[in-house]
């Protein structure tokens, strides 16, 4: 590549620095690897540093396959072949063969676009991120609509919520995606969706090791995490999930000899009664209605346990209003019901009669 083709000095560090902020995108990444020194020793320098997670612009991508196809056969387990790219800033493009498939449990069948999973080839990746983690479930919007996509935005912001109360949360990523039919039936569309963080990447972050292991009981949890999560879960108004069956529950004990507790990572909210999608029923033997209606399927806890975790929800309070009233992403619709369902959270645990009736009393024995 000769000088005049080469990014000037400053404006190639400012791409390096900002490389997670989506704009439209001018240079591809591994050209300017191979043939730029300058390019290949700063972004090896900072490789280790760059935190997929950590912008809160969506990041920009176009994924290109034969979209007719993957959701013909929507509730199979076949990877077939896509081509990626992802515009991290407006100067470097990154484009990748990857397989994709479809994911997840309900959403398979009540949704006409399921769930994603991405398969980066490790080979050639030079993202230490994807080195590590090549696998990645992408959330997508179930079906075309507004609606459809203040659920999906809804969902992403309970993922920051979590985020906001304890470390040991699955982190988020936001993104605008173009979806391109390479079978030609299909018109492009783009959407948001956003990437979750892996598992075992959670694992690795907070030193401990994925749990597998079902029908793991009360005395095994962690109780300080795990009350955290019985409230967290009542918040947001889900029901939708089980320990003992991992059902969107994961489990991740720490890398200490000393300890055989685990910690419970919750994820999957679409069932929660602060999003209200329409597809979404409780089950009938939980004797709720409704999804909206909220009720407590924690573990008993010792009220001085419950108020430890009662105290982190209040000291987190302004920051959890400031997530959804500065996001922009909700309609004023969505985000005046959001905001009302959290004001009912928290006028029962801060009022004892509530409290003792609505959660310390319900509790699973």
């Amino acid at each position: 590549m000769n000088n005049k083709n080469k990014l000037p000095g400053i404006v190639l560090s400012i791409a390096i620095i900002f490389l997670f902020h989506p704009l439209a995108a001018q240079y591809d990444f591994d050209s300017l690897y191979k043939h730029d020194p300058v390019f290949k020793a700063t972004f090896e320098k900072i490789n280790d540093t760059l935190d997929f997670y950590a912008p809160s612009d969506p990041l920009r991508i176009t994924i290109e396959s034969d979209f007719k196809n993957l959701y013909k056969n929507k509730t199979g387990d076949e990877y077939q072949e896509a081509v990626i790219k992802i515009d991290f800033n407006d100067t470097v493009r990154v484009k990748r063969q990857i397989k994709i498939k479809p994911r997840g449990g309900v959403r398979r069948k009540v949704c006409y676009y399921p769930p994603l999973k991405l398969n980066f080839p490790k080979k050639g990746v030079k993202l230490k991120y994807l080195k590590e983690f090549d696998k990645m479930k992408m959330v997508v919007q179930c079906k075309q609509g507004t609606e459809f996509e203040q659920y999906l935005l809804g969902e992403f912001l309970i993922y920051k919520m979590f985020n906001l109360l304890t470390d040991y949360s699955l982190r988020v990523r936001l993104l605008k995606v173009k979806y391109v039919d390479t079978s030609g039936k299909r018109k492009p569309m783009e959407s948001y969706a956003f990437i979750i963080e892996d598992i075992d990447q959670l694992a690795q972050r907070v030193n401990g090791v994925k749990v597998e292991r079902k029908m793991v009981r009360d005395p095994f949890l962690n109780r300080k995490e795990s009350t955290l999560v019985f409230l967290f879960e009542y918040l947001i108004g889900n029901t939708d999930w089980s320990i003992p069956g991992l059902h969107n529950i994961k489990l991740v004990k720490p890398n200490d000899p000393m300890t055989d507790k685990v910690y419970v990572i919750p994820y999957d909210y679409d069932y929660s009664g602060i999003i209200n999608a329409s597809y979404a029923v409780p089950d009938p033997k939980l004797g709720i209605e409704s999804v909206r209606e909220r009720l407590y399927r924690g573990y008993c806890r010792e009220p001085e346990e419950l108020q430890r975790a009662v105290k982190v929800f209040n000291d987190k309070k302004d920051e959890i209003y400031a997530l959804y009233k500065n996001s922009g992403l909700l309609s004023k619709k969505t985000l005046n019901f959001t905001l009302d369902y959290i004001d009912g959270f928290y006028n029962i645990i801060n009022s004892s009669y509530a409290f003792k009736r609505e959660v310390v009393d319900a509790c699973l024995k």
